[in-house]
Formats: C-alpha cells, structure tokens, sequence
C-alpha cells in the first residue's frame, strides 16, 4: 500500500509543478515570439551567392564579413531563411557575430520594428 500511495503523492507532484507553466499567458494566435538579444546590433544585410570558389559571405552595411557555419537567418515569422534565397536582397537586419567576427544569426525586421528599434536607441 505505501508503493501506491507514494506512486499517487509523485505524480500528483509532477502536475502540480506543471501548473504554473501552463498558467503563463500565450501570445495571441498568429503572433510570432521572437527573442532577438538586446545587444543585437542593426544593419542593412545583403547576402552574396555564393559560387564554386567563393564561400557565402553577407555585407553588413556594406562591411563584407564572412558567415559562421551554423548560420541562422530568421525572418520576420521566426522562420528559419535559406541564405541563398535571399541572397542579392538588401534586408533590415538585426545580428549577431560569433567569436571570430563572422556572422552567427540575423532577425529579418519588419519596417514597424526598424522603427520602434531606431526610436529607442
């Protein structure tokens, strides 16, 4: 009996401690979550095609910088973004730099978020 009253006292534990993550509030349907750092810095992004000889690179207003392996653009849905597909496309962005000072990851901003972003910095 004690077997199945210490089962019961777990799992009533586990859902408890469940509890308050269901509790937190969900963002509207259809809103994208985007957790972008805050010490992201801003450019306009142009990604090159990259060929045979030449590794993909991305100019961050206009400064060529090469782009880490695991690059991650994200669009402004947090869909990932094949770097190829917006290569040759000016994109407001908002990115990170690895250790090495190649690009690491890239928040597309849509023209309301440049905005709100320009106005408080």
């Amino acid at each position: 009996m004690s077997l199945r009253y210490s089962l019961t006292a777990l799992a009533a534990a586990a859902v408890l401690s469940a509890l308050p993550a269901m509790a937190q509030e969900a963002p509207a349907a259809g809103t994208p979550v985007r957790v972008i750092p805050a010490d992201a810095l801003m450019a306009r992004m142009e990604m090159a095609m990259p060929t045979a000889s030449t590794p993909l690179t991305a100019k961050l207003d206009g400064k060529t910088v090469a782009t880490a392996p695991g690059l991650r653009v994200f669009s402004t849905e947090t869909q990932l973004l094949n770097p190829v597909v917006i290569a040759g496309k000016k994109l407001p962005v908002r990115y990170k730099l690895d250790l090495y000072g190649q690009l690491q990851s890239a928040w597309v901003m849509s023209d309301v978020e440049v905005r709100a972003w320009k106005d408080s910095h």
